[in-house]
């Protein structure tokens, strides 16, 4: 049953991840959705494993590089391009995971979610219920970038350009943020609340940017 639970709140994780970075960038949904889903379960499998034969340190490594290849493989663009966008969905999808355990740990009072207890799994459902409403609200306002271009694997996109400066500056802040919060959680005792609030901050900052895609979308 821990195995079963483990794959299954671990896919549900996974696919909410897929979604956000499909709308987020706008590549198309329905064509891209099934192997997506397919994918979701073999890195799920992935996960496990590696967490089986004690490899958790680098689990997040391998499944990073993992999903980059397949990124660029399947979605047809420059593996840079790919990097951009497994990169920045990740960091948004940490810091989403970040508030939810935070705000777990805060309010049942437990220093540590066990990863694959009960508790681990309403995490890991909670935060997809979020990233899936965050999807929903990019969608519906029409937001995202669109400075990936698509189907276009032999072709870099211009990233470091004025108009994108927002989003560079802002993500290059959350990847020293989430990394002192990580740094805060596994070597202290830290303010929970208090870091749950700056993370929101964040989040809602990197939200905002994504709505103002017209401003950010063209280099």
């Amino acid at each position: 049953m821990d195995y079963l639970g483990f794959m299954f709140f671990s896919t549900c994780e996974n696919i909410s991840f897929y979604l956000f970075i499909l709308v987020l960038f706008r590549f198309p949904i329905q064509s891209n959705l099934l192997k997506f889903a397919v994918f979701a379960v073999f890195q799920s499998f992935v996960s496990n494993s590696l967490q089986i034969e004690s490899l958790q340190a680098v689990s997040a490594l391998i499944q990073a590089i993992m999903v980059i290849f397949f990124v660029a493989i399947f979605l047809r663009v420059h593996f840079l391009n790919a990097a951009i966008v497994v990169v920045t969905g990740y960091i948004i999808n940490f810091i989403v995971q970040w508030l939810v355990l935070i705000v777990t740990i805060h309010f049942s009072g437990s220093e540590v979610i066990v990863p694959g207890s009960s508790k681990g799994f309403i995490v890991q459902l909670a935060s997809s219920c979020v990233m899936l409403l965050i999807t929903l609200i990019i969608y519906l306002q029409r937001g995202g970038f669109g400075f990936i271009d698509h189907e276009s694997r032999a072709k870099r996109s211009k990233v470091f350009t004025k108009q994108n400066r927002p989003l560079i500056i802002f993500i290059s802040l959350s990847i020293v943020l989430t990394f002192l919060t990580n740094l805060l959680y596994n070597f202290y005792r830290p303010p929970y609340l208090i870091i749950a609030i700056v993370l929101f901050i964040v989040l809602i900052g990197l939200l905002y940017i994504c709505m103002k895609k017209d401003e950010l979308s063209h280099g």
